[in-house]
């Protein structure tokens, strides 16, 4: 046979390992090449043997299985000494072992050994990897087994030194075998009840130390992937001890570290993480280690834990090319959090970190941006646009600036850069914004002189400005009680409902009571469904108690609602004494006192309503009052006063 058709028999026969009983025997029906047979027949042994050892079968079936594992390992033994072969003496050896005839088993194995060594040797010359298909793993593995069974039947120590050499031996030269982690089991369990005896157990690894790190690296890796992080630290730990500086450290150290977050030990793994940053500097993976760590605490909503890790990556690694993304986190993380103090150092952090590794693009120009406005600062905006003069930002730096030169007191400054705000940038949103923003400044800032310049540049272009900046213009003034300025923002939208009724509130804040009525009238009569209708007509009644139109103002505070505070506004106005008793008493028993806005209307309805009470001699009414009062208000200022009035009355009732 060629080699290579040797190689391509085995790498198929190695892929086909994981195929059933029943594939296989439906593979040899149709098999014809006499090498494919002799793969096949050894296979089916191997996979009947599974069968034997792991399910429930009966006698008649279980005698099919021994049967056919005899004929077919017999068969193959007749054929090449390949790995094929030896896997039918390995099988052979399994069966008898099955059987209980470990002595028999083990006597059939050590026979065969020398020619499983060679076929070892054969794969070994032509470069196969040996810890993988080697007939040796199974053999050593199977006369282990043989040995262990001595052991318990007996209970004499030197079987099972025996059988954890062989076990041993198998996890150590064959760890990626099927019979590397079955072997490492059995070595733990056979090393457990030695000690478990007294025998002190050293295992001397000798040529075999880097294999066996390696399984321990793999094992490892094995348990995290399957979730049992408890499992890994063992294995883990214990490579990186026998090998605490090669190629594999860091990424082990990263596996433990990984270990201990799954199983809540945050402080052992930010200590692992430490480590890895003090031996493992020059390492390219160390800091990579560290960034996934940090994004593991991340992602598992523990940021506290992350920052710590992210913290030490950058004091650890001061040229990774990474860093510019962890400053962003940590700026943006404040940003998005309104931490503003947090976030701007962080962006200046960033900025420095691009600018080192000579980035210039979006994140630079948003760093930069970010730092210039806040807040606003006039030098920083300024080098923000000599830097970006193309950027789609301008246009807000400008106005931002001339806002921050306006609250400087800056205003010849401020109205310069908003004359080139509207030149050079004409249909921006900012340069449309930019006059209603600058007097809200104004406002704010209380230079209404100010405003009132803005105001005007505003109305000599209306066009520009759209009915909503003259509005939120207009009410900004008026909340300021600039009544006069914002009736002029106003007058500029005349049709607009929230202007009238803004019209209307400024001529009532500057006194001009039957000017505020008249324009309430156009608003209902120009507007009949407006959703201002009770605000309206409650700034009527005002209007009217203040023109002494008295019947007319209790109309329209009956129109504005029915409102407790409206109805004890009301009672105030009211002439009859009776009447006005008996709308302080609608709001005094009506409103409910759990309410926390009824409270004090309660109580200024009981005290205006006391002295009335007294005047119409309604005694019994003025004695269940002052009752309600000291219940509801039993530390209220008050008390002394409805105390006298409890005496006035008692006493002009007695008489």
């Amino acid at each position: 046979m060629s080699m290579r058709l040797f190689f391509g028999i085995l790498l198929f026969g190695m892929l086909c390992r994981g195929e059933t009983y029943e594939q296989l025997n439906a593979q040899l029906k149709n098999a014809a090449e006499k090498q494919v047979i002799h793969r096949l027949k050894s296979q089916i042994a191997g996979a009947a043997l599974q069968r034997l050892e792991t399910e429930t079968l009966s006698k008649k079936d279980q005698q099919a299985l021994r049967t056919q594992v005899r004929a077919y390992c017999a068969d193959v033994q007749l054929g090449a000494m390949d790995v094929w072969y030896g896997e039918s003496v390995v099988a052979w050896g399994r069966l008898l072992l099955f059987d209980g005839k470990w002595e028999e088993a083990r006597v059939q194995l050590l026979d065969q050994a020398e020619v499983l060594q060679n076929i070892e040797r054969n794969l070994r010359a032509n470069a196969i990897p040996v810890s993988s298909v080697s007939p040796v793993a199974g053999c050593r593995y199977v006369l282990g087994e043989t040995y262990r069974v001595e052991y318990e039947t007996f209970q004499t120590l030197e079987p099972a030194v025996e059988a954890l050499r062989h076990f041993y031996n198998v996890y150590i030269k064959y760890s990626d075998s099927p019979w590397g982690e079955k072997a490492r089991v059995k070595a733990e369990s056979m090393q457990a009840e030695l000690e478990r005896h007294g025998k002190q157990v050293r295992i001397d690894l000798g040529p075999h130390k880097d294999s066996f790190i390696a399984a321990k690296f793999r094992l490892g890796s094995k348990y995290m992937a399957e979730g049992r992080y408890a499992d890994a630290v063992e294995p883990i730990e214990t490579a990186i001890n026998y090998f605490p500086e090669t190629v594999k450290s860091v990424q082990a150290l990263r596996n433990l570290a990984v270990c201990k977050q799954e199983l809540g030990e945050a402080d052992e793994a930010y200590m692992i993480a430490e480590y890895c940053c003090e031996r493992f500097a020059a390492d390219t993976n160390a800091p990579l280690a560290v960034l996934s760590l940090g994004r593991r605490a991340v992602d598992a909503g523990n940021e506290e834990q992350g920052e710590q890790l992210f913290n030490l990556y950058l004091a650890s690694f001061p040229e990774h090319e990474k860093r510019a993304e962890i400053f962003s986190w940590f700026a943006w993380r404040a940003f998005k959090s309104d931490e503003m103090k947090k976030a701007m150092p962080f962006f200046q952090s960033l900025e420095t970190e691009l600018r080192r590794i000579g980035e210039t693009g979006e994140r630079l120009e948003k760093a930069v941006y970010l730092q210039a406005v806040t807040p606003p600062d006039p030098e920083k905006l300024d080098a923000f646009i000599a830097e970006f003069s193309c950027s789609e930002r301008v246009a807000s730096a400008l106005s931002e600036k001339s806002q921050a030169l306006l609250v400087a007191g800056d205003f010849e400054g401020a109205f310069q850069t908003l004359e080139k705000l509207k030149s050079e940038f004409p249909e921006a949103p900012a340069s449309r914004r930019a006059l209603a923003g600058l007097i809200v400044a104004a406002v704010e800032a209380g230079r209404f002189d100010v405003a009132e310049r803005v105001l005007g540049r505003m109305l000599e272009d209306q066009d520009e400005y759209g009915p909503d900046v003259y509005l939120a213009t207009g009410e900004g003034l008026l909340s300021a009680e600039q009544f006069a300025l914002a009736e002029k923002a106003f007058a500029a939208v005349p049709d607009d409902e929230r202007a009238v009724f803004g019209t209307a509130a400024c001529k009532f804040g500057g006194a001009d009571f039957e000017g505020s009525f008249q324009a309430l009238e156009n608003l209902l009569a120009d507007f009949p469904g407006t959703g201002s209708f009770h605000d309206a007509r409650l700034m009527q009644a005002r209007c009217l108690v203040e023109l002494g139109r008295t019947n007319e103002a209790v109309a329209a505070y009956a129109d504005a609602g029915r409102d407790y505070a409206v109805t004890l506004e009301m009672a105030g106005v009211l002439s009859d004494p009776e009447e006005r008793l008996a709308a302080y008493q609608r709001v005094a028993l009506l409103a409910d006192p759990k309410a926390e806005g009824h409270r004090p209307l309660i109580a200024e309805s009981i005290l205006q309503s006391l002295p009335l009470c007294l005047e119409l001699r309604k005694y019994d009414l003025a004695l269940a009052a002052c009752d309600q009062f000291e219940t509801l208000f039993p530390e209220h200022g008050q008390l002394p006063a409805i105390e006298n009035f409890r005496k006035e009355a008692e006493r002009a009732s007695a008489d």
